[in-house]
C-alpha cells in the first residue's frame, strides 16, 4: 500500500524504526499547526502498530483486517477522544482511564488519540496527568496539539515529542497540482493562503476549489470601532491570520510595482490597487509584523486570544 500521509517522511520513518525494535513509547505528543497532518500521522502509527503483515521496515499493507478496521473506523483497540464543544472535559478522561487498563482485544496494544489537547481545562490535565505517569504497558496514548505553551511542563515531560513542520510552498503546490489535479496558479495560492499545511488545503479543495478571493474587511475598514468586532471574526478562524499576511505581502508588492506573477490574490489585484495609496511602505511592514506577533503570542504563550486579537486589530486600523 503506498503510503497515505503526505511529507513528514522523518517522522514516518521514526515511527517504522520504534514499531520495528518494539520500543513503543506510553505516550507521544504530536506538536504543530491546525491542518499539518498530526491526526493523519496518529492514525498511521496506528495501523503500524496493529498490522499484520510482517515486513521490515513496518508498513502499512492496507489488506490485512486490521488496517480495514482502522480505515473504516471499527477497530476495537483504537479510540479518538475529541473535545466536547470547546473542552476535552474530565469526564471524558476519567472514563479514558475506566477502559485503559483492560487488555486490548485483538491487536498488541490499545491506541488513544486525543486530539486538541490544549483544550483541557486545569481539572482534566491534572487528572489525565495520572495516566502519563505510568500508562498501561498494553497501552499507547497520542496527544495531538497546535500550543504546546499550554500544556503543563510535568504532562509535556511525560511524552515523547514529535514536531510537525508545514511543507513548503511550492512542495505543497506540487502536491496539489500532482495529486490532486489543482491548477498551478490556483495551487501556489492555496498553498500560501494554507500556511503549509497539507490538511487545510484539502478540506478547502473539498469545500469547492479555491480559496476565497473576497479582499479581507481590515485591508479596508477606517473605523477604529470597528476593531473589536473583526477581532471576534478572527477568534472564530484563527487560520485567516496566516491568509491575512499574504493579503498584506500583495498590497506590498503592487506599492513596489512587482511582477504581477508574484501576487497570492491574482483575482483581487483591481480591488487591492485601489488600497495601495492608503498604505505607505511602513504601515504594510508594521501590518505584517503585527499580525506575525499577534500569531506567535497566541500559539506560544498562555495570553487571552481575544485581547491579543482586539489589540492586533486597533493596531492595524491605525
Amino acid at each position: 500500500m503506498q503510503n497515505p500521509v503526505i511529507g513528514h517522511q522523518q517522522i514516518i520513518e521514526q515511527l517504522q524504526r520504534t514499531v520495528a525494535s518494539d520500543r513503543i513509547a506510553g505516550a507521544y505528543l504530536f506538536v504543530g499547526p491546525t491542518g499539518v497532518g498530526k491526526e493523519t500521522v496518529a492514525r498511521y502509527f496506528a495501523q503500524l502498530i496493529f498490522c499484520q503483515q510482517d515486513t521490515q521496515p513496518p508498513t502499512v499493507c492496507g489488506r490485512c483486517l486490521a488496517c480495514r478496521k482502522v480505515a473504516s473506523g471499527n477497530h476495537p483497540d483504537l479510540q479518538f477522544i475529541r473535545p466536547e464543544g470547546s473542552l476535552l472535559r474530565i469526564g471524558q478522561i476519567r472514563e479514558l482511564q475506566k477502559q485503559i487498563v483492560y487488555e486490548p482485544l485483538e491487536a498488541s496494544r490499545k491506541v488513544y488519540i486525543l486530539t486538541d489537547v490544549e483544550r483541557m481545562n486545569a481539572e482534566a490535565e491534572n487528572c489525565l496527568l495520572k495516566t502519563l505517569e505510568e500508562p498501561p504497558a498494553s497501552s499507547v496514548l497520542i496527544l495531538l496539539t497546535s500550543n504546546i505553551q499550554v500544556l503543563l511542563p510535568t504532562t509535556r515531560s511525560r511524552c515523547q515529542i514529535l514536531q510537525f513542520h508545514p511543507m513548503p510552498t511550492q512542495e505543497l503546490a506540487a502536491v496539489l497540482t500532482d495529486t490532486f489535479s489543482v491548477a498551478p496558479e490556483q495551487a501556489t495560492t492555496l498553498a500560501i493562503a494554507a500556511g503549509g499545511a497539507i490538511g487545510k488545503a484539502i478540506t478547502q479543495l473539498e469545500k469547492g476549489g479555491a480559496l476565497t478571493e473576497e479582499v479581507p474587511e481590515i485591508l479596508k475598514e477606517t473605523d477604529l470601532l470597528a476593531a473589536f468586532r473583526l477581532a471576534e471574526n478572527f477568534k472564530d478562524s484563527p487560520e485567516t491570520l496566516e491568509s491575512l499576511v499574504t493579503w498584506y505581502r500583495d498590497l506590498l508588492f503592487l506599492q513596489q510595482g512587482a511582477p504581477l506573477e508574484l501576487i497570492t490574490h491574482i483575482h483581487s489585484v483591481e480591488e487591492l490597487q485601489t488600497l495601495v495609496p492608503r498604505y505607505s511602505h511602513l504601515r504594510i511592514q508594521q501590518a505584517i509584523q503585527t499580525v506575525f506577533d499577534t500569531k506567535s503570542l497566541i500559539e506560544n504563550t498562555n495570553t487571552n486570544a481575544t485581547l491579543a486579537l482586539e489589540v492586533m486589530c486597533l493596531k492595524l486600523l491605525k
